[in-house]
């Protein structure tokens, strides 16, 4: 038998938290919403970008029951966060503290 490890690289072994907030800043900023500094925010992400940015929407006061978001609104939003993601996505990231000693090992 075959020893086989698996890893869900986004924030496991890099914290890519500072990105996934640029990201979601400069959405909320082209949007109209508020910009969110960092601890408020990592809460929401590991859903996607679709379920960050509704749940970024909500916990703003702008609740979507009883103000629901345009289907096509937050569809173009979640294109640009990913978009723009895409094209920073190693700008802030770091590698968590003894990853590389962890992969030589493995």
């Amino acid at each position: 038998m075959k020893n086989c490890l698996v890893f869900d690289l986004d924030g496991t072994l890099v914290d890519t938290a500072p990105d996934l907030m640029m990201a979601h800043n400069h959405v909320m900023k082209k949007y109209g919403y508020k910009e969110k500094p960092i601890e408020s925010i990592r809460h929401l992400a590991g859903r996607g970008a679709a379920a960050m940015l509704i749940r970024s929407i909500d916990s703003q006061g702008n609740l979507i029951k009883n103000n629901p978001i345009d289907v096509n609104t937050h569809q173009q939003m979640t294109d640009d966060f990913i978009n723009y993601y895409k094209q920073n996505i190693s700008g802030h990231s770091q590698l968590r503290k003894n990853v590389i000693s962890l992969l030589d090992w493995c």
